[in-house]
């Protein structure tokens, strides 16, 4: 965003950069940028409970001062200007500070002001836990036999159709759970329609109502309510979820019959690591009818089973009384409501408590309804304060994502939902064998999502000695987490019994190559099935009139047709295979052309397979590059085996992985003017080639139908089926090197690396 975007949004991108990046060159970047426009001064804190430390930068004669303020004492110090400091460049001043924080149970003040301005004002959380052993005990658990009482709270601030219908959702389950009520706080709300909606509520008696005076924020209010909370469990609800009839007293029945259990979350929409369909990600809200159905599903899917998790999660947390006990109440060292209920379910942990999902139980989340976009920014703020008092919080975070100890109950409540549908017409589902062909896949569905239609892939991956067949839908909806071994008889049985069930229109089959033969056999066995060409797979060699390998012509030869997205997968079937092929197309993209940029020349090189031979193709291309032309850098587009080692050499820069909404602004802002599309295996219908096809930038590819010279674009590159990677080297070297001698301006500026042309 500093090197390419514009007005407010470069400036703020700016200030990211100078608060956040530890690079000397992108911060000087960023200041100067900041100068022009307009803000002479800047300054970057870093707190922890122990110290706090920064720089600041500024212009002027007078020195800056410090100060830290909290309820008792405050301190001030003098920043003197120090002329070797790292920023301070063509009359920038600049100091850097570090200082030992008090120890303090409030927040703090901290303000660096120069003459009559203040350059940086931020409040800082408290750095020690207040004394609580004088505070008064709570009643104990009730005796066996007995059914606690259990209470929910819901803090309410804004939002009055959320909060209408998560009261409503919530009055509707404690009339299912017996011993329960509702607390709500009034948070000094800013709406009258909530305050009259909680006043009616209260005077029917359907509500405790507590109101505040003043803001306290998520946790004041909540710490209130709990100090105002006799015996009994407690649930911590968000006032933007809907809680399904009997969701609160199977949840209950589940911890009651789970040891040693402090925190309990359910399932979810959004619920973070409780997520479902897709985890870790905010999914559509059900409706309300679609709720009631998942929590009912989930269950019978998932009965009797919790799952250990990092921590809860605050939109639906349960609370045990012991836990409350130990733990006490949630901490105010955490600005503005994130991230206190992890910190809460940190220190359960550490007094001996188990955070566990919930699976069997669903409960729906609006989510980030409260504070919008300042979501991104709070977090970020909060987290730093956790990472430092929780070292091992960030591994046991990543831990648990590579695992995913959760998938399986996620599966098993997507067999309950799918096995629950009875659609008017099955899906169509594709297969494919790798993340290339992953991405056709999820093309193919989008077009048939286009005629009303609907697809889901099945991708087969290897993991170990197991071949996992992982099926979902790529619009995010069910199913996300079946995934079934079908390097085993039974796996093979369950994924042809999935198949059968949901009653599919047609099965098209991508990279029969990459699928384990058995699984293969036993689809094209018990289907009619169409092939997806993708690549060259079938092919005995990439050369004209070569044919089919004799492994694939049994599978043609059972297929109900062959088809092709585009016309370079047709041309290939038609001029290698000799098979007619139906060409499945998108509607026409308009054409978005891009003018050669001044400068270096910039080839860009699609990569999408991240195999050896891509790898050795563009080092080989460097090096060809640089001993022909100096003035000559590659970008690759997308990503490598070996991404760093490419960064290394000075031709070479590296983008990462793309999508195609970012094409634009890739090519942009790397001034790309020709581009390369064949390295190895050519992907007939990837949306990133067709994406950079559309560009209008001449272009490198593998023509399968000679055409002639008088047809085409003259600055096309076309490359010749067969060509080894020497001889595609060779002809990338003469097209480009040649450019470069007909435009001889873009032999300036080879030494500078910076990318985008509005960084200073």
């Amino acid at each position: 965003m500093m090197a390419w975007g514009d007005g407010l949004q470069q400036i703020e991108a700016a200030r990211s950069v100078a608060r956040r990046d530890d690079d000397p060159d992108s911060v000087r970047s960023a200041l100067l940028l900041l100068e022009q426009s307009g803000q002479d001064s800047c300054a970057r804190v870093d707190f922890l409970d122990e110290e706090v430390k920064g720089w600041v930068t500024w212009r002027g004669a007078d020195d800056p001062h410090l100060s830290l303020a909290q309820a008792d004492q405050s301190s001030a110090v003098q920043l003197p200007s120090d002329s070797r400091h790292r920023f301070a460049l063509d009359g920038r001043r600049a100091a850097s500070f570090r200082l030992i924080r008090p120890a303090s149970t409030t927040s703090q003040r901290l303000e660096i002001t120069q003459a009559d301005r203040v350059i940086a004002s931020i409040q800082l959380p408290a750095n020690r836990v207040p004394d609580r052993r004088n505070a008064p005990q709570r009643s104990a658990r009730a005796r066996n036999g007995e059914t606690p009482p259990l209470t929910i709270i819901i803090p309410v601030y804004r939002d009055l159709a959320a909060t209408r219908a998560c009261i409503e959702s919530a009055l509707t389950a404690v009339a299912c759970t017996p011993g329960s009520t509702v607390v709500v706080v009034d948070d000094a709300s800013p709406e009258r329609d909530i305050k009259r909606l909680l006043g009616e509520l209260a005077a029917e008696l359907r509500i405790r109502l507590l109101t505040n005076e003043h803001n306290l924020g998520f946790v004041g209010a909540v710490n209130r309510a709990l100090g105002e909370t006799g015996a009994g469990d407690v649930v911590l609800l968000n006032s933007d979820t809907i809680v399904p009839k009997y969701a609160l007293q199977r949840l209950r029945s589940a911890v009651q019959s789970t040891p040693r259990v402090g925190t309990a979350t359910p399932l979810s929409n959004n619920g973070e690591y409780t997520s479902f369909p897709v985890p870790n990600r905010s999914n559509p809200l059900p409706s309300p009818g679609e709720l009631e159905l998942l929590d009912e599903l989930a269950g019978s899917a998932n009965p009797g089973v919790a799952v250990d998790i990092p921590n809860g999660i605050g939109f639906c947390l349960y609370i045990t009384r012991e836990c409350l006990d130990a733990v006490r109440e949630l901490s105010d060292d955490f600005y503005r409501g994130y991230l206190e209920d992890v910190d809460f379910c940190l220190r359960a942990a550490e007094a001996g408590f188990r955070n566990v999902c919930i699976p069997s139980v669903f409960v729906g989340h609006e989510g980030s309804r409260s504070f919008l976009g300042e979501k991104r920014s709070l977090v970020l703020r909060n987290l730093r304060i956790l990472e430092h008092r929780y070292r091992r919080y960030a591994t046991e975070c990543a831990a648990f994502l590579v695992a995913d100890p959760l998938r399986d109950c996620r599966a098993a409540l997507e067999l309950k939902l799918l096995s629950n549908e009875r659609p008017a017409a099955g899906p169509h589902v594709i297969l494919c064998g790798s993340s290339v062909g992953r991405e056709i896949a999820i093309r193919r569905c989008r077009q048939l999502a286009a005629e009303d239609q609907r697809g889901l892939v099945v991708q087969i991956r290897a993991e170990g000695k197991r071949q996992l067949a992982a099926i979902f839908d790529p619009d995010g909806g069910a199913p996300q987490s079946i995934a079934l071994d079908v390097a085993t008889p039974a796996g093979r049985e369950a994924l042809l019994k999935l198949l059968a069930d949901l009653e599919i229109r047609s099965l098209e089959i991508a990279e029969p190559n990459r699928i384990p033969g058995a699984c293969l056999a036993q689809l094209t066995h018990h289907f009619a099935y169409d092939l997806l060409i993708t690549d060259t797979a079938l092919a005995m060699r990439s050369a004209v009139g070569s044919g089919a390998h004799p492994d694939w012509k049994g599978l043609i030869a059972g297929t109900r047709r062959v088809t092709a997205i585009g016309e370079d997968g047709a041309a290939f079937s038609e001029t290698v295979l000799g098979l007619q092929v139906a060409r499945l197309t998108d509607p026409p993209a308009p054409r978005a052309l891009h003018r050669a940029e001044s400068g270096p020349t910039r080839l860009g090189v699609l990569a999408l397979h991240a195999s050896a031979v891509e790898f050795r193709f563009i080092r080989a291309l460097s090096d060809r590059m640089a001993d022909a032309d100096e003035n000559v850098e590659i970008v690759v587009l997308g990503t490598t085996l070996d991404d760093l080692k490419l960064m290394q050499r000075p031709n070479v820069t590296v983008s990462g992985e793309i999508a195609v909404d970012e094409i634009a602004t890739l090519i942009e802002g790397h001034g790309i003017a020709k581009l390369v599309l064949d390295i190895g295996q050519p992907a007939f219908g990837h949306p990133l080639v067709d994406a950079l096809l559309a560009t209008g930038l001449p272009a490198a590819a593998t023509v399968w139908i000679p055409t002639p010279p008088a047809r085409g674009r003259t600055t096309d590159l076309r490359l010749q089926p067969g060509l080894d990677a020497d001889q595609t080297i060779a002809a990338v070297l003469g097209w480009v090197v040649e450019d470069v001698q007909l435009h001889p301006e873009r032999r300036s500026g080879r030494h500078r690396r910076q990318v985008g042309t509005r960084l200073p």
